[in-house]
């Protein structure tokens, strides 16, 4: 039986831990060189301007289309996606059409994003390069369609974007500025307990043909409504029984949206607290 050196066995044990805590240590090297070139390579500032512009063009597609919504021609459509500031610029290329027509509105845009370069200052810190994107769209729009957004399609974009038109539509009908006063006005004037039919004919007597009426009675309570679908304006005029009337104007203006309540008076009387 051959016997082994004490000291033989120490020496193995020894080099065994040795070999593993330098395999230990070319790990942890290794780890901390792939976190250092992570860290000190930048994120792609294009990619991250093209996700920019693809959430603007989805909202640009439920802005130009949402549930419900009323005919408009296109000029008025071009005229809201060049207002809209959905995180990235928007430039209108061109329209035709309406919505309420069976081929519906097409509004075409070019929707674009510029994103900085930048970087923290910490030795871990995330950095970004300089990036650009751009991509055009010919958007479908068709009034009273509920599914809440324009179709889209992406085209090729114009090699100069300055020469783009402008839209320049004709103003959507509106209550104009003095439509509280209206309002409140011929709500004051009505005698105490008038019913709905009666202040709905008055109302309608000081307005044009387009303006929306609704009135109801409450109790003590004579609740109206004025207003333009078109435009989301409304009013809501609340005359108690023996007081003035005044104007309510406590909700959400999503509820004005196609699809939702609108301008009626269960704004003022049917409250909805959430949405």
């Amino acid at each position: 039986m051959v016997e082994r050196s004490p000291g033989r066995s120490v020496a193995r044990g020894v080099g065994i831990v040795v070999l593993v805590v330098a395999g230990i240590v070319v790990v942890l090297a290794v780890v901390l060189y792939l976190m250092l070139l992570e860290q000190s390579t930048p994120d792609d500032g294009d990619g991250y301007a093209d996700g920019q512009v693809r959430e603007a063009v989805a909202e640009l597609a439920a802005d130009l289309e949402p549930r419900g919504a009323e005919p408009l021609d296109a000029e008025n459509l071009a005229q809201r996606a060049q207002d809209a500031s959905p995180g990235a610029a928007v430039v209108v290329l061109g329209w035709e059409g309406d919505s309420g027509a069976e081929g519906g509105a097409v509004v075409e845009v070019a929707v674009q994003a510029r994103t900085a370069a930048w970087s923290g200052s910490g030795l871990f810190s995330d950095s970004r390069t300089e990036g650009y994107s751009l991509s055009c769209w010919r958007f479908t729009v068709h009034a009273r369609q509920y599914d809440g957004e324009a179709s889209r399609d992406q085209i090729g974009c114009p090699d100069d974007l300055t020469t783009a038109p402008l839209p320049d539509p004709t103003p959507l009908p509106s209550l104009g500025p003095d439509a509280e006063a209206f309002v409140l006005g011929v709500l004051d004037e009505l005698p105490d307990g008038t019913g709905p039919a009666a202040a709905e004919a008055a109302l309608r007597g000081v307005f044009q043909e387009f303006v929306d009426v609704r009135t109801e009675r409450d109790g003590d309570r004579l609740v109206a409504a004025v207003g333009v679908v078109r435009s989301r304006d409304c009013i809501v005029g609340v005359r108690p029984d023996g007081e003035p009337a005044w104007r309510f104007s406590d909700f959400r203006r999503i509820q004005l949206e196609p699809g939702e309540g609108g301008c009626e008076p269960g704004l003022y009387l049917r409250p909805i607290t959430t949405h």
